[in-house]
């Protein structure tokens, strides 16, 4: 069976004089047109993200979060904040997750594979804060950092990665500065 293969992901941001500014994952390493318009006294008023597959047909997804493609193309990764973000349209399951489990792996097609299970203790502290340099152990898997609502900041984050055909997170040996 083949499996759909995302192409790229799409930002779609609309701005307050009505101009419009596509960004794409494929090419996130050019500069912005959108930063220089904004620093021109614009504010963004829109911002959409799509899934764009290798077929080019482009699918909404309701959130304006941290996302990350997954290295064999077959899904993103979601991590969000304590609250939505400003521009999502979805505050629920299953394009939501709270603390301490605020990350999810999605499918090309949109649908959840699974949410990200870093605890059973729903009280902790811990959350998933970000994607971070790929883990010298997994370099063919994102990874991410772990961080604490209640502990102090420390110098260094633990590394873990992110199984895209399991909820559960792999700790690393490795550790990164903050």
């Amino acid at each position: 069976m083949k499996k759909t293969l995302i192409k790229e992901i799409l930002i779609k941001s609309t701005c307050d004089d009505g101009r419009l500014f596509i960004e794409s994952s494929a090419d996130q390493n050019e500069g912005s047109e959108l930063y220089t318009h904004l620093s021109k006294g614009h504010k963004v008023i829109s911002s959409k993200y799509f899934i764009k597959l290798g077929d080019d047909q482009e699918i909404f997804i309701p959130v304006s979060n941290i996302i990350e493609l997954l290295p064999d193309r077959t899904g993103v990764v979601v991590i969000y904040k304590e609250h939505p973000s400003k521009f999502s349209e979805a505050t629920s399951y299953p394009w939501f997750f709270k603390y301490p489990n605020n990350a999810a792996v999605y499918n090309a097609d949109g649908s959840l594979r699974f949410q990200i299970e870093l605890t059973d203790n729903l009280e902790s502290s811990l959350y998933i804060e970000s994607f971070a340099q790929e883990s010298i152990e997994h370099p063919d898997k994102n990874s991410v950092t772990i961080n604490s609502t209640t502990n102090p900041i420390y110098s260094f984050y633990t590394l873990f990665v992110v199984d895209p055909d399991s909820p559960q997170l792999i700790e690393t040996d490795q550790q990164i500065r903050r």
